[in-house]
């Protein structure tokens, strides 16, 4: 009797697993369980051939009788409707198969949200969206799916593209209705921050590669929001305004509004300057030395604002930047009537960059402005107008972009050129070098008036 009990027990015992068993089990039971891997093995066939009609039958099979077996369901899935989508010509089945797509995604994160990022799958979800409704794309839909997956992410969203089309629908959302202008700054802001905490991540664990991608995003994002017009001054002021006070000592913060109105040419606004200040106490940076400038040149302080202008181009770590910090110190020399000064700081803004035309534009309109005092004869002024204009044909030369600005001046100065008449009686002929006296000292080769 005791024998029989616990045979009895044994046999429910096993009874039980079975059924366990075939509750956990992701390809049904018995001829079920054979037809789910038998299907499973045809989908994969002929989705590698990209049959993707002779793959829709397999495909159904698995997805209605054993929808957790395998995540390839779910990755051949949206190619196969997706091929069928841009096959079909009826606007309602096109729909459906668009909607076919997205349960595809739900229910890959409903069986392998265990498995993989939810906000990676809501990502391709997205991306699959947009791909399949094109033109007719809801940015509503966009802004919602990627936003809840970098919100759920930050800065470790993957993929890192997801970024630039949450902010593209934020920012099409702004075009079509101006009261989401704010809504777009600040989404412009938290993203750029995501991105940057990306960047040093990448850094850290030495992901040069990656680095690079992120930088050149962010870029790309940068030059997107600027060309937008929603972060003019005004936008970026009502922005931060009202949140300086509590960052006044968070250095990151201060940085971080310094970049934005540099971004978009704020350089000479109070918020700019009052910025600069607060971070310069904490930490002279080449933007912060600059905003302290700026005031200091507005209150006309030169000397000050010279020697901060020095300070940035030092500080600074592009070249071209640092190059027009000198430029701000040669513009102030020149207004100074400070002629050999103002040369000096121009050569010094081409020493950092050797293709600033500006500086040659520069050093050509000072050499113009002093004609009448380097040669003790009149009539050789128009030598001097000779150094002007080679100035100004090296600006040309290193900087394609000026070229109108700078033949503008060359016709101008050429009228101030020695005639053939003048200069042969001072036994002057053209083509030959010649020596330009006083704070020039340069030499230049004769030309005549056209």
């Amino acid at each position: 009797m005791k024998k029989l009990l616990l045979f009895g027990v044994i046999a429910v015992l096993m009874l039980s697993g079975a059924r366990a068993q075939q509750v956990v089990s992701p390809f049904g039971t018995g001829e079920d369980s054979v037809r789910c891997i038998q299907n499973l093995s045809l989908l994969q066939t002929s989705y590698r051939a990209e049959d993707f009609r002779g793959a829709l039958g397999p495909w159904t099979h698995v997805y209605e009788n054993c929808p957790a077996s395998s995540i390839n369901i779910y990755i051949y899935g949206p190619s196969i409707f997706k091929h069928l989508h841009s096959q079909e010509t009826d606007p309602t089945k096109r729909q459906e198969l668009v909607d076919k797509v997205m349960e595809l995604y739900d229910n890959r994160m409903k069986h392998f949200g265990h498995r993989e990022s939810r906000a990676t799958v809501l990502a391709f979800k997205t991306y699959d969206y947009m791909e399949m409704m094109d033109n007719q794309t809801d940015q509503n839909i966009v802004y919602q799916w990627l936003g809840e997956a970098i919100n759920e992410m930050g800065a470790k969203m993957e993929p890192a593209d997801a970024f630039w089309h949450f902010l593209t629908a934020s920012f099409m959302r702004f075009q079509r209705d101006n009261s989401l202008r704010e809504q777009y700054v600040e989404d412009y802001f938290r993203i750029t921050g995501y991105i940057d905490a990306a960047i040093a991540n990448a850094q850290a664990v030495s992901e040069q590669a990656t680095a690079e991608y992120l930088a050149g995003l962010r870029e790309s994002i940068s030059a997107g929001f600027i060309a937008s017009g929603a972060g003019d001054c005004d936008t970026l002021t009502k922005f931060y305004a009202d949140k300086v006070e509590a960052n006044k000592d968070n250095k990151e913060f201060l940085n971080e509004v310094l970049r934005s109105l540099n971004q978009v040419g704020c350089r000479e606004s109070d918020l700019f300057i009052t910025i600069s200040e607060l971070l310069y106490k904490i930490e002279p940076t080449a933007t912060a030395a600059v905003g302290m400038a700026t005031r200091a040149q507005r209150e006309g302080d030169m000397n000050t604002a010279i020697r901060l202008y020095t300070e940035a181009a030092n500080l600074e770590t592009d070249a071209n930047t640092a190059s027009n910090y000198m430029m701000q110190i040669a513009r102030i020399r020149a207004s100074q009537n400070s002629h050999s000064a103002a040369r000096a700081a121009a050569l010094e803004a081409l020493r950092f960059n050797p293709n600033n035309g500006s500086a040659y534009m520069l050093i050509g309109s000072l050499y113009a402005a002093t004609a009448n005092n380097i040669f003790p004869e009149p009539g050789r002024r128009g030598l001097v107008f000779n150094a002007a204009v080679d100035k100004l044909q090296r600006a040309i030369a290193v900087d394609p972009s000026l070229a109108a600005e700078a033949n503008a001046l060359i016709r101008n100065y050429s009228q101030h050129f020695m005639d053939n008449e003048s200069a042969f009686m001072m036994g002057i002929r053209a083509g030959e070098q010649v020596h330009v006296p006083g704070w020039i000292n340069e030499t230049t080769t004769v030309r005549f008036r056209p």
